[in-house]
């Protein structure tokens, strides 16, 4: 029987969460999976907390019948985990790792390392129904096959009509976190997926600035904008697109989509694998 951990590496899940995870074990459970969940889900220790996780996150990676790991935490840890994580001793695990938002620093990581890496919430299935009535997620476990559909999501050009390249990115903030450090990929010819939670528009402009600082504007094919949910409250959706267009080189082309980020619609991606996406009619 395949296997499936339900881990949490950043903030912790508060105890009255407990009905969540045994939501998510039954959906799970329901497909013929056996599921491990995490010792740690719960522990908010701050002291140790990184190289603890690391260890079981390995423990699930090296086990040849883990088929998934799906991340349902988020918030800011993500980073304290990712420094002990032992990527050589990973690099040939089949297991997919999922997970969003602060995620994204160990999803960047894992796919630079050659493993696959879904940006995808699977809280998601709770309170979005469709996800598993429409055989969405069952399509989302079926791995690398289903991968060309998975990455079919609905765009709109702000700027040119095509691009195509490596995914790289996920949350805006928590990618920066990587900015100097080992875990930086190399952004040449590949596609910059950015999106937000948090973040009101001085603090959106300051982390776009900050991404032309460390001069991968200059190295990428386009930009693939998610859901920015403070500025959409605000009323100020458009300002990312509106910065890029200042910061960007004139001829890079600049994409949206309402299906990455925080929204219960959000879909799948894979991170390191390439993807074209075109303007619909081209």
């Amino acid at each position: 029987m395949m296997k499936v951990a339900l881990v949490g590496c950043s903030n912790p899940l508060k105890a009255a969460y407990r009905p969540v995870v045994d939501q998510l074990v039954k959906i799970l459970e329901d497909r013929g999976l056996e599921i491990v969940v995490s010792q740690f889900l719960t522990d908010d220790t701050l002291i140790g907390r990184g190289e603890k996780r690391a260890r079981e996150l390995e423990s699930f990676f090296l086990d040849p019948e883990m088929a998934h790991i799906f991340d349902i935490s988020g918030g800011d840890l993500a980073n304290t985990v990712l420094g002990h994580l032992d990527l050589d001793q990973i690099k040939d695990s089949q297991a997919v790792f999922y997970g969003y938002s602060d995620l994204t620093t160990i999803l960047t990581a894992l796919a630079k390392n050659g493993n696959e890496a879904v940006n995808f919430q699977l809280r998601n299935c709770l309170v979005n129904k469709d996800l598993l009535k429409s055989g969405y997620f069952d399509r989302l476990l079926a791995g690398k096959e289903a991968a060309k559909e998975l990455d079919e999501l609905e765009v709109t050009f702000v700027r040119g009509s095509e691009m195509a390249g490596p995914v790289y990115g996920g949350n805006l903030r928590c990618l920066l976190k990587l900015a100097g450090t080992p875990y930086w990929p190399d952004f040449t010819g590949s596609i910059l997926l950015l999106e937000a939670y948090r973040g009101q528009p001085e603090l959106v402009a300051s982390l776009l600035e900050q991404c032309w600082e460390t001069g991968i504007f200059n190295q990428i094919s386009g930009v693939l904008l998610g859901t920015f949910s403070e500025l959409d409250k605000l009323k100020e959706s458009q300002l990312p697109a509106e910065i890029l267009l200042d910061l960007l080189p004139a001829n890079l082309p600049i994409a949206k989509t309402e299906f990455i980020g925080h929204r219960p619609d959000a879909k799948a991606i894979r991170l390191g694998q390439e993807c074209v996406f075109k303007e619909v009619g081209v």
